[in-house]
């Protein structure tokens, strides 16, 4: 078990909440009280959690000691490689960043990893759903516009702004989107990737402010997490 503490986290939404915008059609008009939650792949799912609980299946090892399962490469310095045998992933993120926890999992999966800088933090989580690839649902822009249009619809939003959007094809293939919310809160940057496999929808987003983002070492800590994220579960 790891432990720290995570201030400023969002509600998130349920799996039958998740489940019924997944499988809704495309054109579907959703109004702004069915999103409870925000920063959500299909505008359902969070990644921002105030804590999780992490599961047996996970292992934490070292730069020191480990390397990397698919490429046998060693990892950087100063990283932790997260791997979950249970549901197939891996994940590399700075070593001194540290894992939350919470009493309630409110999804299949959930971890959540705080950076020593506050408001920089990434999370996992994952659902089950009823399609089998990303591509099912739309491409990567379409997915990129539903999520902004959840961000305006909340309030104490006063601007959305996309920052990127790219698709990686593949078994199972990836979406990644970067966009911008201005709020009463302040100003944040979400760096979202996407991913289904098995049936299940795997949701990782890293965060941070506009100012720490505007650091080119959080900056990159943070796109090096998320390009080290792999899902090695594939197929139905």
């Amino acid at each position: 078990r790891f432990c720290c503490n995570m201030r400023g986290c969002s509600p998130i939404c349920d799996r039958s909440v998740a489940n019924k915008i997944l499988n809704a059609p495309m054109n579907t008009i959703w109004c702004s009280n069915e999103h409870i939650i925000r920063r959500t792949l299909l505008l359902a799912v969070s990644a921002v959690l105030p804590g999780v609980l992490l599961p047996p299946s996970l292992v934490h090892r070292t730069a020191a000691a480990s390397v990397d399962i698919q490429s046998d490469t060693p990892l950087p310095a100063r990283t932790y490689q997260l791997v979950d045998d249970q549901f197939s992933y891996q994940l590399n993120y700075p070593a001194d960043w540290k894992a939350t926890s919470k009493p309630v999992r409110t999804h299949l999966s959930e971890a959540l990893f705080q950076s020593p800088m506050k408001g920089v933090s990434l999370g996992i989580t994952i659902d089950p759903v009823k399609i089998a690839s990303l591509e099912q649902f739309g491409t990567a822009e379409q997915v990129a516009q539903r999520v902004l249009a959840v961000e305006e619809n909340r309030d104490g939003v006063f601007s959305v702004e996309l920052r990127g959007v790219t698709a990686q094809s593949g078994q199972p293939s990836y979406y990644t989107i970067e966009y911008q919310v201005e709020s009463s809160r302040g100003k944040k940057v979400y760096l979202c990737k996407y991913c289904i496999a098995k049936r299940r929808l795997y949701v990782l987003q890293a965060q941070a402010g506009l100012d720490s983002w505007a650091n080119a070492d959080v900056r990159s800590e943070l796109q090096s997490a998320v390009d080290s994220f792999n899902v090695m579960s594939i197929g139905d």
